[in-house]
């Protein structure tokens, strides 16, 4: 079953893993980022880096693809604020493209860390984390995840006064309501327990001033808790006597600290943050049910595709398939094994043709026939009977009625062009994705 997942920022020619830029003496580059974050074939990619030195400079852009052999370098174009842009031509699917950005002052050569995506890769929503609970006692940092899915962090990084502390790797995830915390090297000894992956290289202070910040692999802030106006002179000012922590009403609090667990509300607002209240942490995800589609039935070798459109992978438990005039009932019910991953595929066959498909488990067989040279209606349902989808080829002479004859157009399959797009007749595709474009589907 085919599911692209996700290649999130990586690493390129012995640099350092770092995503947050390093500063070099006379010549500085920052805010590396790119756009769209989830890159499809038809996409041209906008990259854009802040560059900045005492003296003119020459900036450009590199990049290579693992399907060539050498490197492309493109100029970059300065904008307002010291904003230069390059663009990376529209890549086939599959691509993995690597770049960095170079400036040259004729004194000074600057590179930034490398960054990397895959073209037509499935794009995770990383706006469901958020910061939730920061202590300066114990020194850890607490990410939730108010999702409905599992999130996978790598790539994604922390900022701590401006400079990067912490990387997630491949390793590091977070499920669907879940938290992870993460502690300073300072306290590592007490915590032998705690891999690499899950230490953050800085120190944290219940007392001073500081700026932790949430960031996606592509650069892209997603939470920003800023404590720069502290005074410590003020006799309102209170030092943190255990977590800087986030009630439930997504305000930041003075509490007791409850690492990897639930926030205990606090009564004593934080004083000092800059931009006033921070944003409401998000509700837990629904899943997102419009995202299932038929997208392919086939009358000649009897199958039955489902298509999920979305970028969360989703259970269709309690979904069923009814057919014709819907006497028969349920042709197919769905149970808690059966899983459409995002932008994937789910494949049901015919009990007309097991003997073909010895593999295919009772759970992916349809109870009815179904014929290329019929009239036919094939409808999904939600669990609680309201319709999803429904395709329909009728009789012209007879509309309304099923199973009259029909032209034959085995081996064919009636398809979505693309993948959930216009119902056309295309090749047969099982499994994988349809074609672009097919014909119009007879009607008599």
């Amino acid at each position: 079953m085919k599911k692209i997942m996700f290649v999130a920022l990586a690493l390129l020619m012995g640099l350092a893993s770092c995503v947050k830029d390093k500063q070099y003496p006379g010549i500085n580059i920052a805010n590396v980022s790119y756009a769209p974050t989830a890159v499809q074939a038809t996409d041209d990619v906008t990259v854009t880096a802040t560059i900045t030195s005492f003296k003119d400079f020459t900036a450009k852009l590199v990049y290579s693809t693992d399907e060539a052999n050498k490197a492309e370098e493109l100029g970059m174009v300065a904008g307002e604020n010291n904003l230069y842009t390059a663009v990376i031509p529209a890549q086939p699917d599959g691509t993995k493209v690597s770049f960095y950005v170079q400036a040259m002052n004729g004194e000074v050569t600057a590179v930034s860390p490398a960054m990397e995506y895959e073209v037509g890769a499935v794009a995770i929503d990383y706006s469901k984390l958020r910061l939730n609970e920061l202590n300066g006692n114990d020194k850890f940092i607490e990410i939730y995840n108010a999702g409905a899915e599992a999130i996978n962090l790598n790539g994604v990084y922390i900022e701590k006064d401006d400079a990067q502390n912490w990387i997630g790797d491949n390793t590091v995830k977070i499920d669907a309501g879940a938290y992870l915390v993460l502690y300073s090297e300072d306290v590592v000894a007490d915590h032998p327990e705690v891999p690499e992956s899950l230490i953050f290289h800085s120190g944290l202070s219940a007392k001073k001033n500081v700026r932790i910040q949430l960031f996606t692999p592509a650069g892209v802030s997603i939470d920003d808790f800023n404590l720069t106006n502290i005074d410590a002179n003020d006799p309102a000012y209170i030092p943190a006597p255990a977590s800087y922590s986030r009630n439930a009403d997504g305000k930041w609090y003075y509490a007791d600290a409850t690492p990897g667990a639930a926030n205990v509300d606090g009564t004593v607002a934080l004083l000092g943050l800059e931009g006033g209240d921070t944003p409401e942490p998000p509700t837990p995800e629904e899943p997102d049910y419009t995202n299932l589609v038929l997208n392919e039935l086939n009358g000649d070798t009897k199958f039955i595709e489902i298509y999920n459109k979305g970028n969360v992978d989703l259970s269709l438990e309690g979904m069923y398939i009814m057919k014709d005039d819907y006497v028969a009932g349920a042709t197919w019910t769905g149970d808690a094994t059966i899983v459409a991953p995002a932008h994937g595929y789910v494949l049901l066959y015919s009990e007309d043709v097991t003997l073909d498909h010895p593999e295919v488990p009772e759970t992916m067989i349809f109870h009815s026939g179904f014929s290329a040279k019929k009239s036919v209606r094939i409808t999904l349902f939600m669990p609680d009977g309201a319709v999803r989808d429904e395709f329909t080829r009728e009789n012209s002479a007879a509309p309304g009625e099923w199973g009259v004859s029909m032209s034959n157009v085995a081996p064919q399959s009636y398809a979505r062009t693309p993948d959930g797009g216009d119902w056309k007749l295309a090749d047969a595709t099982p499994g994988e994705a349809n074609p672009a474009t097919g014909d119009d589907i007879p009607q008599e």
